[in-house]
């Protein structure tokens, strides 16, 4: 929220280099937030949502596709 507040205040005194550095900067912190939060969702996904596979199902070569 500082980054905006910055940006707010090079609005202010029209000053262009220091806007676009502060709207960049907020924009990264979005960004990077963004992609904490969807990391943890996939985790939580990929390790909560695991089927049991028997040692059985696993070797079996039905469930193998082959090319010809």
């Amino acid at each position: 929220m500082e980054h905006i507040y910055t940006a707010i205040q090079a609005a202010a005194d029209q000053d262009a280099n220091s806007f676009r550095d502060a709207i960049s900067a907020a924009l990264a912190d979005k960004i990077n937030d963004a992609l904490e939060l969807k990391k943890v969702e996939i985790a939580s996904h990929m390790f909560n949502n695991q089927e049991e596979v028997s040692a059985e199902e696993f070797t079996s070569d039905e469930n193998v596709q082959t090319t010809a």
